[in-house]
């Protein structure tokens, strides 16, 4: 029994890693491309969202196992890749704008380490959200510099796999008794701005034949999930299944994203 448990958080640590490609091999050399931080700054984004989600899920009892994981391997990325791109900084707004994302996730990285409590989840929201604006400006400062249309959609994909998250956290949020409307709103707003972020990656010219199928597969993730997100006014949960949904829907995007970076850095070499 203990060897097969063993073997169950080795093989979902072993998920977890290969979820979001190392970045130690960037980190050794100092040297990532425009649409590689492109890539990285914009998942900074999701992996804030990601801790916030996961904290709320131990919060609550959802999966505690595998969000305890989440919430370990999210921290660890997160700060690794706050690294390289603080190596990478090109210009000073840029290096500016890093500092500001140290400086609030020290604020987030202060709860999440505490014991976990559902009294600390409205004030960790708030912080979290306060760090995806932060973590997103630098994204946005990184698109202007590079100046291409191809990065463009490499933030807008990037984007996507911050909005999955988003959409768990309020979601979980509001299985753990967070019945405010502002958590309400928040899901609902998250669930559209998705759609509306799908639709535009879907209608790109510049789509390559794999991006277009794995976003047909994203689209019809997206519609099986809006069966049990429809529920949540109802006080009807699956919590279950939202998070292997939504989890599936992080994994897709991500992949996309790194399409669309490649994309990017080809049209720019």
């Amino acid at each position: 029994m203990i060897s097969l448990i063993r073997f169950s958080i080795f093989t979902i640590a072993t998920l977890c890693s290969s979820l979001f490609f190392s970045a130690s091999t960037y980190a050794q050399q100092g040297i990532i491309s425009d649409g590689e931080a492109i890539n990285k700054a914009g998942r900074q984004r999701m992996l804030s969202e990601r801790m916030v989600k996961a904290y709320i899920q131990l919060s609550a009892g959802i999966d505690n196992d595998r969000a305890e994981t989440q919430l370990n391997y999210a921290k660890e990325l997160f700060m690794n890749q706050l690294q390289i791109l603080q190596m990478y900084a090109p210009n000073k707004r840029i290096a500016l704008g890093l500092v500001a994302v140290d400086e609030q996730w020290n604020k987030v990285r202060h709860i999440i380490e505490q014991p976990t409590s559902t009294e600390s989840i409205p004030e960790l929201i708030l912080m979290g959200e306060t760090l995806v604006a932060r973590c997103h400006q630098v994204v946005m400062d990184i698109q202007a510099y590079s100046g291409t249309d191809s990065a463009i959609l490499v933030n807008v994909s990037g984007r996507q796999r911050m909005l999955s998250q988003r959409m768990a956290k309020y979601y979980f949020a509001h299985v753990s008794g967070q019945r405010e409307e502002a958590v309400t709103t928040g899901f609902y707003q998250a669930l559209q701005e998705f759609e509306q972020g799908l639709e535009q990656l879907m209608a790109s010219p510049e789509n390559s034949q794999s991006i277009n199928l794995a976003l047909n597969k994203v689209q019809a993730q997206l519609r099986f999930s809006k069966s049990g997100f429809k529920r949540i006014n109802e006080g009807t949960y699956t919590p279950h299944v939202i998070s292997r949904t939504t989890e599936s829907m992080l994994k897709r995007m991500d992949a996309i994203t790194a399409l669309y970076a490649e994309l990017h850095d080809k049209r720019t070499s």
